[in-house]
């Protein structure tokens, strides 16, 4: 007669009431208090799955990411079909940026359980985080229509349609959700922006007054008053908000830097996490938007290389190695590509402007870096190092055109566009969040990084609201070659 095991009864009831202390701290937002009673129910026979995907929602709670990210995999070995943990171990994913990994759990959890319209919300949400933005209307209209009067469900797929600028259908849903869960976080400030999204400023301002009178002070619904006003014309009572919105949330350098331009401090450069934010949210429609504004500079840039380099243009000499910074969608590389005969280079902090110049297949690579990390990195020398709408986030020059002149070979060019401010002026942080360049101090940094200016002309780069961007742009070789 085989033996049959099975945990004691005293060890089954201890495994049952550590669960339940467990996952009432964690309904009770005190995920520290769980742990070190899952902990104990880890080392019970047979709990360490349960325990694990426990584990993992308490650390995803206190932000210990790549803990939670392990625990949810120690939980799925433990029941790997488990529809469940494929969500939880989606959410850790995503909260690691393992963007497309998350997707994959989430994807998985929906066919584990393709009646299960949380398991759809969720994927709906991760695909509109990645930008699929019709994907994710697909999956999370699936989930409303079964349940929809989840208003968390509802505020996603408004987000889903306002990204997909169905501005009516993002409002009138919004406006369903307020009426059953009109406090429900983030929602007045989805209200706000959807408003301003479809061109209304004044909506968006009283929709964000309103729910800052009822909610009290918030970041979100701050940023989302000031950039009504802004919007609005009434630049001088934005100010204030994005001040607000800033000291709400101290770790947002998105808010950080806005903030510092309202109050017109200069500082030395906008941050890597203002760029980056910047940059991945305005990807999809990075390229349509400059068409609008006219943009200029990698066609100025091409006129630079065939004047300058007259070999170049005529056919007779191919171009390269190239490094591309600031690549962004990959704007200049196409202006580029014909005169090409070596490596073009391609660096850009922002991981979404990468993906997107990777779909053009110009470049022989791409590196998501931040420019002076990057610079200091790179061992090549460089026939033609460019920088197009790059430098415009940058105050001080010297250091990373030093850098950049470690990197040009004998002989090579360095192209680049700054916003240009008036002669004496030096550097000013405009209203846009870009810095502005007196021609004088851009001839003082060249100076000082070894180079030397082998042409500087004035041009408009772009319009913005309506108005010519006054710019220089300079090419620049390396001092007494």
């Amino acid at each position: 007669m085989n033996a049959v095991t099975s945990a004691p009864p005293q060890d089954a009831a201890l495994a049952e009431r550590l669960a339940g202390r467990a996952r009432l701290a964690l309904r009770e937002r005190r995920p520290a208090e769980a742990l070190p009673l899952l902990d104990r129910l880890r080392r019970l026979p047979g709990q360490a799955g349960a325990a694990a995907a426990l584990r993992a929602e308490a650390l995803l709670d206190l932000a210990a990411f790549q803990e939670a990210d392990e625990a949810a995999a120690e939980a799925l070995t433990a029941n790997p079909g488990s529809a469940a943990l494929l969500q939880l171990r989606a959410r850790a994913h995503a909260a690691c940026g393992r963007r497309l990994d998350a997707i994959d759990a989430a994807a998985g959890a929906v066919m584990a359980a393709p009646g299960d319209p949380l398991a759809k919300a969720l994927l709906g949400a991760m695909l509109l985080d990645d930008q699929r933005t019709e994907e994710a209307i697909y999956f999370l209209g699936l989930a409303f229509k079964a349940m929809p009067d989840n208003p968390r469900i509802q505020l996603r797929l408004a987000a889903a349609l306002r990204q997909a600028g169905r501005h009516e259908a993002a409002a009138e849903l919004l406006d369903h959700c307020a009426t059953i869960a009109p406090n429900l976080p983030g929602l007045a400030e989805a209200r706000s922006r959807t408003a301003l999204a479809a061109g209304d400023p004044e909506r968006a301002i009283a929709l964000a007054e309103e729910g800052l009178q009822r909610l009290g002070p918030d970041a979100a619904l701050y940023s989302a008053l000031a950039h009504a006003l802004e919007a609005a014309g009434r630049r001088e009572e934005a100010g204030p908000y994005f001040r607000m919105a800033a000291r709400l949330a101290p770790h947002d350098p998105y808010l950080a830097h806005l903030a510092a331009t309202m109050a017109g401090e200069t500082t030395a450069r906008a941050t890597e996490g203002y760029i980056q934010s910047l940059f991945d949210g305005y990807a999809p429609r990075f390229e349509t938007s400059l068409i609008a504004l006219g943009y200029r500079v990698p066609g100025l840039i091409r006129r630079a290389v065939e004047r300058l380099l007259p070999e170049v243009a005529a056919g007779r000499r191919r171009l390269g190695p190239v490094l591309d910074l600031g690549c962004g969608t990959g704007l200049v590389g196409v202006a580029l590509h014909d005169l090409l005969g070596d490596t073009l280079v391609g660096v850009d902090l922002s991981r979404r402007m990468l993906e997107e110049a990777a779909a053009k297949g110009i470049y022989t690579a791409l590196r998501r870096a931040e420019l002076s990390a990057a610079l200091r990195e790179d061992q090549g020398a460089y026939a033609l190092i460019t920088a197009g709408d790059v430098f415009c986030y940058l105050g001080e020059l010297t250091e990373v055109l030093t850098l950049c002149r470690a990197c040009l070979a004998p002989g090579g060019l360095l192209l680049f566009s700054v916003e240009r401010g008036e002669p004496g002026s030096g550097v000013r942080l405009g209203a846009q969040g870009r810095y502005h360049h007196a021609p004088d101090l851009v001839r003082a940094h060249l100076a000082a990084a070894g180079l030397e200016a082998a042409e500087t002309r004035e041009e408009d780069l772009r319009l913005d609201r309506g108005q010519p961007v006054p710019g220089l742009l300079v090419a620049a070789r390396i001092a007494g070659c």
